[in-house]
């Protein structure tokens, strides 16, 4: 929207009951000047708009109250002709307006507390000072850009998308990331994480699965497949549930790791591969240490495994012949390749 013509929030609500007026006209043939009942409700949603913006700065907002005011004093003499029974209403509604106001104010700001406490939580930046800007435009819709380099070569975009719900409260539909790799310009990948209660991904999580990784949320693995897309063009989110039988402790367990020794350190490693890390490791032979990199591969219920070059060494077998194997022999597979990494 161009900066130079702020959004009319008077303008905006007069256009929502005008949108209203139509339906009802439409489903039952009426309008406010044939029905006193319509056009009473008429007026004391345009005295509701008066009271919320006549502090309102916005020189457009000032004008399209001057007409509203205008509009108010004509609807309520026709429906009160009587001078003294206007007054009286006008004493009684201002305080029910101002008192609606109010309990209006609070839930806008737990709305607007929630949001932010949302958006903190996945892993953004504090944007309390831009959503508080956009909530205060009462739009239906809009996002806030994001984007930032993540080492030298590397860049993420995002973008937050807030929309009103059923309700009238402002909600998070989720957000939109694009990785993009200087030294590989055409490999840019992008995807929507919809703001959903059974995944939740949070921003480190998005970028691991736009880089390839493997992510758990609820004991499912995600990750994302780019060779296959959908209709719209979007990546497809492959989903390797509990029953797919992956376990990633045990596949640890069947390498010589030195964080397995240590319970701590075994919980850390754990819970960094679930987030999708890349994680650095030492894998110990004949008492020497190596430093690997290692990643969950729920796929091929195997790891991949990185030198210190992070070239790979580990490749896994495909699913069918994971699962043929017996378990010795898998875990015997992923040793030898290991020990080529060493020789290395």
């Amino acid at each position: 929207m161009n900066p130079q013509f702020p959004v009319n929030r008077v303008e905006m609500e007069f256009s929502q009951w005008k949108a209203r007026e139509e339906r009802l006209g439409t489903l039952f043939s009426i309008t406010p000047a044939e029905n006193r009942s319509l056009l009473a409700e008429k007026l004391r949603q345009f005295e509701r708009i008066r009271t919320k913006y006549r502090s309102s700065k916005n020189i457009e907002e000032q004008h399209t109250l001057r007409i509203l005011k205008m509009e108010i004093q004509r609807m309520s003499k026709q429906l009160y002709p009587s001078f003294i029974s206007r007054i009286l209403r006008k004493i009684i509604t201002s305080t029910q307006n101002q008192l609606s106001l109010r309990s209006e104010a609070k839930k806008d700001e737990r709305n607007f507390n929630s949001l932010n406490e949302e958006v903190q939580r996945i892993g953004f930046p504090d944007l309390s000072e831009k959503l508080k800007n956009l909530i205060d435009k009462e739009q239906e819709n809009f996002s806030i850009p994001l984007s930032y380099y993540l080492n030298e070569k590397e860049k993420i975009t995002h973008t937050l998308l807030f929309s009103k719900n059923a309700e009238g409260r402002l909600e998070l539909d989720g957000f939109k990331s694009s990785l993009q790799n200087n030294s590989r310009p055409e490999d840019s990948r992008e995807y929507y994480f919809k703001n959903a209660l059974e995944n939740n991904f949070k921003l480190n999580e998005a970028y691991n699965l736009l880089s390839g990784r493997s992510v758990e949320h609820n004991q499912s693995w995600f990750q994302l497949d780019f060779n296959d897309r959908d209709a719209s063009g979007s990546y497809h989110l492959k989903e390797f549930r509990n029953e797919y039988a992956y376990d990633l402790e045990k596949t640890l367990k069947a390498i010589p790791l030195k964080e397995t020794s240590n319970t701590y350190e075994m919980e850390k490693l754990k819970n960094a591969l679930r987030q999708g890390d890349s994680v650095s490791a030492v894998l110990i032979k004949n008492g020497r240490e190596n430093q690997f990199y290692i990643e969950a591969n729920p796929q091929f219920r195997s790891l991949n495994i990185y030198d210190r070059h992070f070239r790979k060494i580990q490749k896994a077998s495909s699913k069918n012949q994971a699962a043929a194997l017996p378990k010795q022999s898998v875990q015997k597979g992923i040793k030898s390749k290991i020990q080529q990494g060493w020789n290395n």
